[in-house]
């Protein structure tokens, strides 16, 4: 992989876990006292736009992996860390998916429920990506 585009990645990655992590703590569990009873934190906009606006860099470096790593590394034959790209491949569209799915269905329980399968799916993409770029490297 050219270092342009594993730093693409790296930084589409931290844009996304960054944004996503604290938008979801925000939306979640960061209610505040208002007049009338809890509300929603007045950054958690903020952050949701953020998190919007970070995903599609990680998309694309996402793109630009498989043309420039996976298949590479599937053409070669190399088995070292094989399987949690495989796994991290499979699980891209779901999350990425989900992540659109949740912006355009206006159905409140719908929506919340691919919030949270998103929020999931997200949550394994972010740890098997950990996982993966951590691995000794031959």
């Amino acid at each position: 992989m050219k270092r342009l585009e594993r730093w693409s990645l790296r930084l589409g990655f931290a844009l996304g876990v960054l944004t996503g992590v604290v938008y979801g703590w925000l939306r979640y569990l960061g209610s505040v006292k208002g007049e009338f009873g809890p509300e929603p934190s007045p950054w958690q906009p903020f952050w949701q736009h953020a998190h919007v606006l970070a995903a599609p860099v990680l998309l694309f470096a996402l793109g630009i992996a498989v043309r420039g790593h996976v298949q590479a590394m599937l053409g070669r034959g190399v088995l070292r860390g094989r399987r949690t790209g495989l796994v991290l491949l499979v699980l891209a569209a779901p999350m990425v998916l989900g992540g659109y799915a949740v912006q355009v269905v206006t159905t409140t329980g719908l929506r919340n429920a691919l919030g949270w399968i998103h929020a999931a799916v997200g949550a394994l993409f972010a740890v098997l990506y950990a996982f993966h770029w951590a691995k000794p490297r031959a």
